[in-house]
């Protein structure tokens, strides 16, 4: 991704405080509904095994051990996640349910509440949908998932308010247990039609719940997490050992898709562990995809995105690079988390399953996280950039300094050495053209002349070669290699792999590297022989290595210092190994176009 924008300092724009507020539900609201909870399954369980001690007593404590863990864990998501009151509250439905039918069994000889008590628990399987649902997806589920499994419950409704407006079991002489108040009909014809279609419609409710919560599972786009499908087989367990019905194999889904439940909304609490990773990745790192996930997990909301300003378009891009005109559109303002600088925006969070922390000094960190690498991504592009001109500049230098070279052999071989020559000529004219008398004398003098004259052209051919090597100038790298391994006190073997031409440049730099280092073989290293191997291609390869008594240090002396800042200059690279042994200086260089 591009165009980070720069920042000073981050300006966090956190969501209103009344949405916030709106937001928290009251931890001690949770803990008293959590503590009734339990309560009520404790009493449950006593009344039931009171009322009917021949029941096995793994039925018995079944459903209250179940609603009394589902109370536990509603105390636990109001302490520990108060912005998940869905969640707690649904909790604590399951937990009132659970233990229901047993309830209305153990208190039907002191209650007429009874019938109603035990008609509650119609609504356990879509209460279980429900908070698969709101766990899983919070505020992002569909509308169609939604209106599923508020149809199962609706339902449900009617069928406990028929079957406790129409059943009364102690008026029809079926038990001995207290008449039911509620029952608007005296005889039991209606609640005998009722409980002929039952089955179905308890099917019918457990299926438009099921439905629902398991299409909203599957609707996730990508692959879906096991976690997910394992809540969905516990969904599915559940409704089966309703319908049955078996209280073990209900118990156990139950039991499964709270420990499942838990584990999501722990996964997805706010976490001071997660903002630290995040911090320490933003200084370390810069992958706008990896921070996207941090923030996910720094948040609890692992939908979560993250949108960082582009100056260039002025607009926001996702962790991809693609642009997005509005990545707020639609989103309440308590999901969304603005982080600008004084200058321009940074970046924005977009919460996708519930709405942000309400912890401050949490989108506090994230924000600070995202502006440190902002600034970390300025900074780096800042330094490539630095480090690129560098290189650039290094490679004109070099490449102004060959072409000064030449052009000055040009001017002392056009100039001054033509110069020379024709005075040498000259004076050979003159002495061609004296009398006899003085002849003697004046051949000496002219002699002595024209011998100055033919030092002073040698000295200047000297010093035009190693400005520019005349081998190159008139000739190819191979033969101005071979000149310079002529022109060695030491044998050089020289040889040449490959063809094509490398170019003025890479033909300057490796000549020049060849020169230095044969200059070391004569002058320091005491060699007996040193050899030369060229492979011409891409990149061109060099390694030049002798028998001497090694020591070469490029930090000791300004030739091999200088030989490395040449082959740097153009994107080279260049190796020396030096030991008693001798000395190996190997050189890489790419065809590289200079600007």
């Amino acid at each position: 991704m591009e165009d980070f924008p720069t920042a000073d300092t981050p300006v966090v724009r956190h969501p209103e405080d009344v949405t916030v507020r709106g937001d928290r539900a009251r931890p001690v609201v949770f803990v008293v509904m959590a503590a009734g909870g339990v309560v009520v399954n404790v009493v449950a369980a006593f009344l039931l095994a009171s009322a009917v001690p021949y029941r096995d007593l793994v039925d018995v404590l079944a459903p209250s051990v179940v609603g009394a863990a589902y109370a536990l864990a509603a105390g636990y998501v109001g302490l520990a996640a108060p912005a998940r009151r869905q969640v707690g509250a649904t909790m604590i439905v399951v937990a009132v349910t659970s233990p229901a039918a047993g309830l209305a069994l153990g208190v039907s000889q002191l209650s007429g509440l009874w019938v109603a008590l035990g008609a509650v628990s119609t609504l356990l399987v879509p209460a279980a949908a429900w908070l698969v649902l709101v766990t899983s997806r919070g505020g992002s589920a569909g509308r169609l998932g939604r209106a599923a499994v508020v149809a199962s419950a609706l339902l449900a409704g009617a069928v406990a308010g028929a079957v406790t407006l129409t059943y009364d079991p102690a008026a029809w002489g079926w038990c001995r247990c207290q008449p039911n108040p509620l029952a608007l009909l005296d005889g039991e014809a209606a609640y005998v039609g009722l409980e002929r279609w039952s089955p179905w419609l308890r099917a019918s409710i457990g299926v438009l719940a099921i439905s629902g919560a398991l299409g909203e599972l599957l609707r996730r786009p990508g692959r879906t997490r096991v976690a997910e499908l394992a809540l969905g087989v516990a969904l599915v367990t559940v409704l089966v050992g309703h319908l049955v019905p078996q209280t073990l194999l209900l118990g156990a889904g139950l039991l499964l898709m709270l420990v499942l439940c838990v584990r999501e909304i722990v996964r997805r609490l706010p976490s001071r562990a997660h903002v630290a990773d995040l911090l320490l990745e933003a200084r370390e790192h810069r992958d706008p995809a990896r921070l996207e996930e941090l923030v996910a997990r720094a948040i609890g909301d692992p939908g979560a995105r993250v949108w960082w300003w582009a100056p260039g378009p002025g607009a926001y891009r996702d962790s991809a690079g693609a642009q997005e005109a509005d990545p707020t559109a639609g989103a309440p303002t308590s999901r969304v988390l603005r982080v600008d600088s004084e200058v321009e925006p940074i970046a924005l969070v977009v919460a996708a399953t519930r709405d942000l922390p309400a912890d401050g000094s949490v989108l506090d960190a994230v924000a600070e996280a995202l502006r440190l690498s902002t600034e970390n991504r300025r900074l780096t592009d800042e330094l490539r950039e630095s480090i690129e001109q560098v290189r650039r500049s290094r490679a004109r230098i070099v490449t102004a300094t060959d072409e000064a070279r030449k052009s000055l052999e040009r001017d002392l071989h056009d100039g001054a050495q033509q110069l020379l020559i024709s005075t040498g000529l000259k004076l050979n004219l003159a002495a061609a053209q004296t009398d006899a008398e003085s002849r003697a004398e004046l051949d000496a003098t002219l002699a002595e002349a024209s011998e100055d004259l033919g030092r002073a052209l040698v000295e200047l051919r000297r010093l035009a070669s190693g400005i520019t090597p005349t081998a190159l100038v008139h000739g190819g790298l191979a033969d101005a290699v071979q000149e310079l391994a002529a022109r060695c006190p030491a044998p050089v073997s020289v040889e040449v792999e490959g063809q094509g031409d490398p170019g003025p440049t890479r033909s300057m730099t490796a000549y020049f590297v060849v020169a230095e280092c044969l200059t070391n073989v004569a002058k320091h290293a005491g060699a007996q022989s040193a050899s030369v191997t060229m492979t011409l291609g891409e990149p061109l390869r060099l390694t030049v290595a002798d028998d001497g008594v090694g020591g070469a240090d490029p930090s000791r002396g300004s030739g091999l210092r200088g030989l490395i800042d040449r082959v740097e200059a153009h994107d080279g690279r260049a190796t020396i190994t030096s030991s008693d042994s001798g000395t190996v200086v190997t050189v890489s260089l790419p065809d590289v176009v200079l600007r």
